[in-house]
């Protein structure tokens, strides 16, 4: 009996050592919130507000913002549909039509446009008012607003004050962790190891993981930049300070490193040249990896060096690396750019 209970108890254990109970306790907290300000407002049906909080609450003030804003503009959007519906069923329209008429075009309009995912639910709330004594369904629709908005303004004020983590470091941490996975795999190739070059499947599952970690960047980094935006006050956040520019720029030095990882499948065997390439990429991804976490400009000379040296034409086949290298200190060199940019 013990035995089936030992993985449970590890996770348990792991949920309060990890600190993953913080995001728990800070949703707790924001549903205790709003249901105590709808209450104090003396709002109907103040579990509304309840429910927003459900809905937009997110780790971080930044994905709080976003899937707030989303929230409220697909809700304002179905209450004014739900309105028309309203004064449609008033000029005589079939109640049972008008709503599913209603629900069906936002459906299919938030299902193309994804800030509209809330409409087709608000929409639905406003044509249903009837359900609700002693209001109008305009009062409905204006009700519901001022929970929604209760709700989306508690879970961004407590993402703000308790929020599990920031997202421009989260994300710059993020981004050093897949250039160092680069760096080794570069390195390993330009170390002249028995192993050699790793297999087309084992490159392909890194490769596919690397994509995914990508993806992720790229919706991480557009939270940092909305946590950006609001602590400038509404000003937009610089594009060479922006973490959206970082999420692009990782996202060609990937291809650069894949596309001389390929092409190292076709060096000569111990070529010292091809070798002290992969070698001076892995150094000036490590580099730009541990400048994205605070530590210092990278050198990215050894690179450059390399890179010109092999745009000079000669027989050496290393003149194949001269394109793939110029292109990887290239984006480098930008990466660079836009972290001295955010430091300054």
């Amino acid at each position: 009996m013990m035995m089936p209970m030992a993985p449970a108890l590890r996770r348990i254990g792991s949920f309060w050592h990890e600190g993953r109970w913080r995001a728990g306790a800070q949703l707790a907290a924001a549903v205790a919130l709003a249901w105590g300000v709808a209450v104090a407002m003396r709002l109907p049906e103040s579990f509304w507000a309840v429910m927003s909080v459900l809905i937009v609450m997110r780790p971080s003030a930044g994905a709080t913002l976003d899937a707030g804003w989303e929230r409220v503009r697909g809700t304002a959007a179905g209450a004014l549909c739900g309105l028309a519906g309203v004064y449609l069923q008033h000029l005589g329209t079939p109640v049972l039509a008008t709503t599913l008429a209603t629900v069906m075009l936002l459906a299919f309009a938030g299902a193309a446009l994804p800030g509209l995912r809330s409409a087709p639910v608000a929409a639905l709330i406003v044509l249903s008012a009837s359900a609700m004594p002693g209001h109008s369904a305009l009062e409905v629709a204006l009700l519901r607003m001022l929970q929604i908005g209760i709700g989306v303004g508690v879970a961004l004020a407590v993402s703000i004050v308790a929020s599990e983590y920031r997202a421009g470091p989260r994300f710059d941490a993020g981004c050093a962790a897949l250039l160092r996975g680069m760096a080794k795999r570069l390195l390993a190739l330009g170390s002249g190891g028995a192993a050699g070059p790793p297999a087309e499947t084992e490159a392909e599952r890194v490769n596919a993981a690397a994509r995914a970690a990508l993806a992720r960047l790229a919706v991480l980094a557009g939270s940092a930049d909305l946590e950006g935006r609001w602590r400038r006050r509404g000003a937009a956040v610089p594009a060479a300070q922006s973490c959206r520019s970082k999420a692009r720029l990782a996202a060609r030095i990937f291809q650069d490193a894949t596309v001389l990882e390929r092409m190292w499948r076709r060096a000569p065997a111990a070529d010292p040249v091809w070798q002290d390439t992969a070698r001076a990429a892995a150094a000036a991804l490590a580099a730009m990896a541990d400048a994205l976490d605070g530590q210092g400009a990278p050198d990215l000379a050894k690179l450059a060096q390399i890179a010109r040296r092999h745009e000079v034409p000669g027989d050496s086949s290393a003149f194949l690396l001269a394109a793939p290298v110029c292109l990887l200190f290239e984006d480098l060199h930008r990466m660079q750019r836009c972290v001295a940019a955010a430091a300054a």
